[in-house]
């Protein structure tokens, strides 16, 4: 069996701090207690992690779960795997955007008002200033009802990233605002 990403998890949670509990190791890992129940059980017939005993309390058995030097060289792998999907993927995502943006350059579309999180907005700018200098990012709106605080004379098209659920022809009947102007991104 390959080991999975809530694999990757849950190694990653038992190597970081000393866990003492299933809902414990639930928490830290981010993956509910059924999933680290079987996948701990898949770890510990693999060899990549035990079960240690210890005493909190004269008259309780405690257990503490451990990472083996096996389990150890596996989370390694397994980081290294999953790190460089996240990368390809970044990349991916990089370059359909540059393209996509591309298009809007080849439109005459320079002037940008972008509608979306802080975080996508940057990512955005560097592919904008790397990529298409010609484009300007004129402003920033975490959600469309804030496009009614721009003059639509200063940009040429809003790009939609907000997770918004109303389409391009209820924000414009909303803000005024041309649909030709509206861009949403995938």
């Amino acid at each position: 069996m390959e080991l999975s990403e809530k694999a990757f998890q849950v190694l990653d949670a038992l190597d970081s701090q000393e866990i003492l509990t299933q809902r414990q190791l639930a928490e830290h890992a981010g993956v509910s207690l059924g999933q680290v129940n079987y996948v701990l059980k898949s770890l510990l017939e693999k060899g990549l992690v035990k079960i240690g005993n210890f005493r909190k309390n004269p008259r309780k058995i405690g257990y503490v779960y451990l990472l083996t030097p096996k389990g150890i060289e596996a989370k390694s792998r397994l980081g290294f795997r999953f790190f460089m999907a996240r990368l390809r993927e970044y990349n991916r995502v990089r370059q359909r955007l540059a393209e996509r943006l591309a298009i809007i350059e080849n439109k005459g579309c320079v002037r940008i008002i972008f509608v979306g999180p802080q975080i996508v907005k940057e990512f955005v700018d560097s592919i904008i200033e790397e990529k298409l200098p010609r484009l300007d990012l004129v402003g920033h709106c975490n959600n469309w009802k804030d496009l009614k605080g721009f003059d639509q004379g200063t940009f040429d098209i809003a790009l939609l990233f907000d997770g918004n659920s109303k389409g391009v022809r209820k924000i414009r009947e909303a803000t005024g605002i041309s649909p030709d102007k509206l861009l949403p991104l995938p």
